[in-house]
C-alpha cells in the first residue's frame, strides 16, 4: 500500500537580509531576527497554519507547521505535520511552487511571543486550493500582520488576476499534455496495427510458399512415377530423382546456345526433359518366349512383374544394383 502522502522536511520559507511586505514597507531582518523567529515558534502555544495564498483569517488549514529551524545558509526551514494528502499531492506535482511567509511584528497585540517576529502562516502560491471538506479554520486578525511573498526582495504575493492567470496557465499545460499523451497512444495504437497487418501478411506470404513448395513436390513425384513406369527410369532411383528435381527447382534459370539461339531454361525442367526423351532402361511389355526383351536379353515365359520380383530379390541376395540384376535374371531365364 503507498504511504500517505506528505510534504519533505526542511521546507524553506523566509531568509535574512532587506524585504519589501506586500504593503511596500521595507524591513531588514539579519541573522539574529530569524534565529529569534525560531526561537520564538512554540506550536503548544500558536500554531502556524499552511494555507493557499493569503486569507484574511488564516483559514482554512490544510495543515500545520510542526517545528521551524535554520539551514546551513542560514535560511528559515520548516517541518510540518497532519498536512491534508490532496494538498500534499498537489504540492508534490509542482502545482503551488512559491511559498510566503506571514509573520506578527514583534509588538502586534495578538503576537504570543512579544519582542520577537512570530510565524502567522505559511502560504502557498501559484494554483487553485483543492476542495477539501472538513479542512481546520484558525481565526485571526489579519490587521497589523506582515506577509512576505518568495523570490526576490522586492516580490509581491500574486494578486487574484494574477491567480486566476496561472490557473489558466495550468489547465493549458495540463490540456496540452493530455493531447500529447492521446496523440502518443493513437501512434503506439496505429505502429501496433501496422505491425500486425504486416505480421498477417508475412504468415499469408509463407502459407502460400508452403503450398507451392508441397505443389511442385508433388508434381515431381508424379512425374517420376511416370519414368518408372515407362521404364525410363528405375525403381531405385525415383526418390533420388525428385530430390534432385527439388534442390534444381530453386536454382537460377540457365542459358544456352542451340541452333544458332540462345535458350532459356529452368535445371529441373531441362532434367525432366532429359529423363523423358531418354530410352527405356527396362521393357516391361509382353513378347513370345524364346523372344528377347529389347536391350535387355530373353526372360522367356516370365510377365513383367515376374521379370521385377525377380530382379529386387537378386539385387538383394547378391547386393547388385538393380540394372545388374535385372540383366542376370534376363540371362538366366533366355
Amino acid at each position: 500500500m503507498d504511504p500517505t502522502p506528505s510534504l519533505p522536511p526542511a521546507i524553506e520559507i523566509f531568509r535574512p537580509g532587506r524585504h519589501i511586505d506586500d504593503a511596500g514597507a521595507v524591513h531588514e531582518f539579519s541573522d539574529a531576527d530569524v534565529a529569534g523567529m525560531v526561537a520564538a515558534y512554540d506550536p503548544a502555544v500558536r500554531e502556524a497554519p499552511l494555507t493557499v495564498g493569503h486569507p484574511e483569517h488564516n483559514r482554512p488549514a490544510y495543515g500545520w507547521v510542526k517545528r521551524l529551524a535554520r539551514n546551513a545558509d542560514g535560511r528559515l526551514v520548516m517541518d510540518t505535520a497532519q498536512v491534508e494528502p490532496q494538498f500534499a499531492e498537489m504540492v508534490d506535482a509542482g502545482r503551488f511552487k512559491k511559498r510566503s511567509a506571514s509573520f506578527y511584528p514583534p509588538q502586534h497585540p495578538n503576537n504570543p511571543r512579544p519582542g520577537k517576529w512570530y510565524l502567522r502562516h505559511v502560504a502557498f502560491l501559484g494554483a487553485q486550493p483543492p476542495a477539501i471538506a472538513g479542512l481546520k479554520d484558525f481565526a485571526d486578525d489579519a490587521a497589523g500582520t506582515v506577509s512576505f511573498s518568495e523570490g526576490e526582495p522586492d516580490a509581491r504575493t500574486p494578486t487574484h488576476h494574477q491567480e486566476q492567470s496561472m490557473t489558466q496557465e495550468i489547465k493549458d499545460a495540463q490540456d496540452r499534455a493530455a493531447k500529447a499523451e492521446a496523440d502518443a497512444k493513437a501512434a503506439l495504437d496505429a505502429k501496433a496495427a501496422a505491425e500486425a497487418d504486416a505480421a498477417a501478411a508475412k504468415a499469408q506470404l509463407a502459407q502460400f510458399a508452403e503450398t507451392a513448395r508441397r505443389d511442385r513436390r508433388a508434381s515431381f513425384v508424379s512425374f517420376a512415377e511416370d519414368q518408372v513406369k515407362a521404364g525410363r527410369l528405375l525403381p531405385k532411383d525415383q526418390a533420388a530423382a525428385v530430390a534432385v528435381l527439388e534442390t534444381l527447382a530453386d536454382a537460377q534459370p540457365v542459358e544456352f546456345a542451340e541452333g544458332g539461339a540462345t535458350k532459356k531454361v529452368s535445371p529441373a525442367e531441362w532434367l525432366k526433359g532429359l529423363i523423358a526423351s531418354g530410352q527405356p532402361l527396362v521393357s516391361f511389355g509382353e513378347f513370345a518366349p524364346g523372344g528377347t526383351a529389347p536391350g535387355a536379353g530373353g526372360a522367356q515365359g516370365l510377365s513383367d512383374a515376374e521379370v521385377d520380383i525377380r530382379a529386387r530379390a537378386y539385387a538383394a541376395q547378391h547386393k547388385v544394383s538393380y540394372a545388374e540384376a535385372l540383366n542376370a535374371v534376363v540371362s538366366f531365364t533366355a
